[in-house]
């Protein structure tokens, strides 16, 4: 049986509260929602952020894709050079960039008193990223503060499937 969004976002609660409580280690945990939730799951992660702050266990949100557009524009030329690469060349040269801007979104310390860090959006790199890669690379202790990727797909013990378009295998991370 298939959960609410209203458990999937208690669930997702009940993670924040047991790492600001100190009940787990920070790691890197997955939280997997049906793609058709997507649009309100982006608005409701605001509130969600919202809520968790006014309870005193701020989390840090983060827009995956706006993050991501902004490391693209603040390489000088970048933009010129990547519209000028054959379509084969792009995804590898966006694919290599966005796991390596992933890797550090994942990995940033934690500022100010945030209890864990939230990706949004992640769906936006859903084309050209392998994020059963990067998360199975950084996963384990000490890899990652507390980051939860929030993941519109499709999930069991071994696979991800992003947006139900591409599937990762063979991926590790617990999932919320």
């Amino acid at each position: 049986m298939r959960r609410t969004l209203e458990q999937a976002l208690q669930d997702l609660r009940a993670q924040v509260r047991s790492w600001a409580r100190g009940e787990q280690r920070p790691e890197l945990k997955i939280f997997v929602y049906p793609p058709e939730w997507e649009a309100l799951m982006l608005a409701r992660l605001s509130a969600f952020a919202e809520g968790c702050a006014a309870d005193g266990e701020p989390v840090d949100l983060r827009d995956v894709g706006a993050g991501f557009l902004r490391e693209l524009e603040s390489r000088e030329g970048l933009l010129e050079q990547l519209a000028s690469l054959e379509r084969a060349e792009l995804l590898h040269d966006l694919g290599w960039l966005a796991s390596e801007y992933l890797r550090r979104a994942i990995t940033e310390p934690l500022s100010g008193d945030a209890v864990c860090r939230l990706l949004t959006n992640t769906g936006s790199l859903g084309t050209f990223v392998s994020y059963s890669a990067v998360a199975s690379e950084l996963a384990g202790p000490g890899r990652a503060p507390a980051v939860v990727l929030a993941f519109p797909g499709d999930a069991d013990e071994r696979s991800l499937n992003l947006l139900r378009l591409r599937v990762d295998t063979d991926y590790r991370v617990p999932r919320i």
